[in-house]
């Protein structure tokens, strides 16, 4: 069975792309069916049984080791009910691009559909991109094509988008010490919408910004970017880090992030449709910091804080967690706590006596040998007040799984729970996975 199964999927991944034998090649294949039921009280049940299928495959290798070719897409069937956006198949090709490496100024070009993150660009394109280092220290890189789109806006027959999208970033950096980036992105004019709730909120992607990394010290770095949105004349995002390294076995960072919700999300309907009445000039900032330290080979314990703020409300969340590793990383465990204390506005249903503040557990253990392997998951959240009558939430999640070989497994999760929506929570998946890798003329690694 082993061996029929190794080279069924051996034999799909080479006929599917040739350029495999004489390669580098990895393969990545996930194959998921659930099975679950709707019955809540006041609608039909259903039954629904989808079928997902997550494949990824990288080349690399190619024309003199230059060329280096990168898929991954996933499907998806229902075998029963409909359980997404009302169709019954549907798929999505995330990205799928060739690269290919110059030999000169750390330069590169891709072609297909790919993301870009650069600076303050965060882009998913069907088109080119290049980059290359330039003298004294600078850098350039580019991108320009279509839009990938999405699934439509509810009562829209687009999904808010632009046809087509270009940007770039220009780089200084100094040594190990410093780098600075200008970045801007550009998408040709979004659709007119006929509904009159998105006026004033919604319109074209347009922003620029800039970025830092800087490491005075080994012990110290600071990272963050800044962004503008240039139809709204607004400050977008401004996020910054802070990591120290004190002692060589801990690690402690900062953190600010302050948003301007309209700045921000002008380019999304759907976030542009939850922005708050007729307040649009809304504001959301968060500051904290964690605490890292290794005490030996096995065992890790941290700390954090948090706290937010948004016109709304505030909150603060802290806590702790202890990890566990044996020296194999065939055992792993660990457990954590944390609070979220929040002020009524917080609340699912905000009011005056409402309140959002919860207790949050978690515990979990997991076991891998070269046969099997197994983990235990619990998860409970006790709030402060009851919602909808319940005065707590949890979960206990269970899986086992079998190494066929190395790369081929089989494994099943069953979780079981309680929460304010449903009084009992079935839930369970059975998944195949398989990863190849292979060097040069085929041969497995």
């Amino acid at each position: 069975m082993k061996k029929v199964l190794t080279r069924l999927f051996t034999t799909v991944s080479l006929l599917a792309f040739p350029a495999a034998a004489v390669a580098e090649t990895t393969v990545d294949s996930t194959t998921v069916f659930r099975l679950f039921q709707d019955s809540r009280a006041g609608y039909d049940t259903k039954e629904f049984a989808p079928a997902l299928q997550f494949l990824g495959l990288d080349v690399n290798g190619l024309h003199g080791g230059d060329l280096s070719l990168h898929f991954y897409g996933w499907g998806r069937v229902d075998l029963a009910e409909k359980s997404y956006n009302n169709q019954q198949a549907d798929g999505n090709l995330t990205y799928g691009y060739a690269q290919y490496r110059f030999k000169a100024a750390n330069a590169q070009a891709r072609a297909g559909r790919f993301f870009v993150h650069e600076g303050i660009v965060n882009e998913q394109v069907d088109g080119v991109s290049a980059r290359t280092d330039l003298p004294y220290g600078f850098g350039l890189s580019t991108f320009g094509g279509a839009t990938v789109h999405t699934t439509d806006i509810p009562g829209e027959s687009t999904d808010g988008k632009g046809d087509a999208v270009f940007g770039g970033r220009v780089n200084y950096r100094y040594g190990g010490l410093l780098e600075l980036g200008l970045a801007g992105v550009y998408e040709t004019k979004a659709p007119t919408l006929t509904s009159t709730a998105y006026a004033g909120r919604f319109g074209d992607h347009r922003l620029v910004g800039g970025d830092i990394w800087l490491s005075p010290h080994r012990m110290v770095q600071l990272m963050g970017r800044t962004s503008y949105n240039t139809e709204t004349s607004g400050i977008a995002e401004q996020s910054y880090l802070l990591q120290l390294t004190p002692l060589k076995d801990l690690v402690v960072t900062g953190e600010f992030n302050d948003y301007h919700d309209r700045d921000l999300f002008y380019s999304s309907a759907f976030f542009a449709g939850l922005l708050n009445g007729n307040n649009l000039n809304q504001d959301s900032r968060s500051y904290g910091g964690t605490a890292t330290y290794t005490v030996n080979s096995q065992v890790e314990v941290g700390g954090d804080f948090k706290h937010y703020t948004r016109d709304i409300g505030k909150a603060d969340r802290f806590g702790g967690e202890v990890r566990y590793a044996n020296a194999k990383n065939a055992v792993r465990a660990g457990a954590g706590y944390h609070y979220l204390r929040t002020s009524p506005d917080f609340a699912i249903i905000p009011s005056s006596d409402a309140s959002g503040s919860f207790h949050e557990v978690r515990g979990y253990a997991m076991r891998d040998t070269k046969s099997y392997f197994t983990a235990l998951d619990l998860i409970g959240y006790f709030f402060k007040k009851d919602v909808k009558g319940r005065d707590a939430a949890w979960e206990a999640t269970g899986s086992v799984g079998y190494h066929f070989t190395p790369a081929l497994a089989i494994s099943g999760d069953v979780s079981y729970g309680s929460n304010p929506q449903y009084t009992d929570e079935f839930k369970g998946l059975l998944r195949l996975t398989y990863t190849m890798k292979t060097a040069a003329k085929g041969d497995t690694k």
